[in-house]
């Protein structure tokens, strides 16, 4: 009833619409994840162990949540460095692509030798537009590659599958997609089909740890690598680093880390008796059973509604 208000001038404006909230229904990755948790506690183990892993620590990427200028993103670029960081991963989508290009172009410039870039282009939401055409794509990946960017994520809407492949075919720099996604086979048809270098499911907006490591394996069987989606608040977050620990170091060498805006970081732990610490660029495991973090219910109550 509500969809009757409103007017769209295209079926795929309407199949975007529903894309973005697809993710909320029908995934298990809250619920399981939430199980692991219980049995950790249970078995007096953290879950990467549980699942098999043996890292005390996983190297972090620093990932930007943010459509900045230059001189903002230099300086939170500075700081990163200083924390021993060695990949930055920025945002794309301004309103004309050659603006995007610009500041990849002058960070690129500025930092030459100093820290390795990635660009995330947010094109499988299909929220808001611009939305990028296969040429588009194109162009910017060609233009990262030659700038030395490590890779370009989601540079086409989710479901253009058939333009991904068309990508990759013409591009030298990696093409990283899959945080929304979930479902073992819908993976498998991305694998096959040769859709991407680097997988990137969510242990929380998939269907859990029992799905993720399949995922897992599967990207390792095709010679891809596995960087874990994680820019989920808090608890989402811990979930993916257990999932990046219980991998080999070789399948999966980071874990994204939201570090953009500054405070980001802080507040998606400020329910918890604890907050992991970045240290000369990699993130220490948490040895406690389960997640590893208590909830501090008094801290929550002032979120509550």
């Amino acid at each position: 009833m509500v969809l009757q208000s409103v007017e769209f001038e295209n079926v795929s404006d309407l199949s975007r619409l529903i894309e973005v909230g697809s993710w909320i229904y029908m995934r298990l990755g809250p619920l399981e994840t939430a199980i692991w948790d219980l049995i950790g506690r249970r078995e007096g183990k953290p879950i990467y162990k549980l699942l098999g892993g043996g890292r005390k620590r996983v190297k972090v990427y620093a990932s930007m949540g943010r459509l900045l200028d230059v001189d903002e993103a230099s300086k939170l670029i500075d700081k990163y460095i200083d924390m021993g960081i060695e990949l930055v991963k920025i945002r794309l989508r301004r309103a004309r692509i050659e603006d995007d290009l610009n500041f990849a172009r002058a960070l690129a410039k500025k930092y030459s030798g100093d820290i390795d870039f990635a660009a995330d282009a947010n094109q499988a939401w299909g929220v808001h537009e611009p939305y990028w055409s296969r040429f588009d794509a194109l162009k910017v990946a060609e233009e990262l590659y030659s700038l030395g960017f490590v890779w370009l994520e989601e540079p086409l809407y989710k479901e253009d599958l058939d333009g991904l492949r068309w990508l990759r075919d013409r591009v030298d720099i990696k093409i990283a997609f899959g945080e929304l996604e979930h479902g073992l086979s819908r993976f498998k048809v991305m694998v096959e089909k040769g859709l991407c270098d680097i997988i990137q499911s969510d242990v929380v907006y998939g269907n859990g740890y029992s799905e993720a490591v399949r995922i897992a394996s599967l990207a390792e069987v095709y010679g891809l690598e596995y960087l874990p989606h994680a820019w989920d608040p808090g608890l989402g977050w811990l979930h993916n680093l257990h999932l990046a620990a219980s991998q080999p170091k070789g399948l999966t060498r980071y874990i994204e880390t939201p570090l953009d805006p500054e405070w980001w970081f802080d507040t998606i732990f400020s329910i918890t008796d604890e907050k992991p610490e970045i240290n000369e660029g990699y993130v220490e495991l948490p040895d406690k059973p389960g997640i590893g973090v208590e909830i501090d219910f008094d801290k929550l109550k002032k979120f509550m509604v």
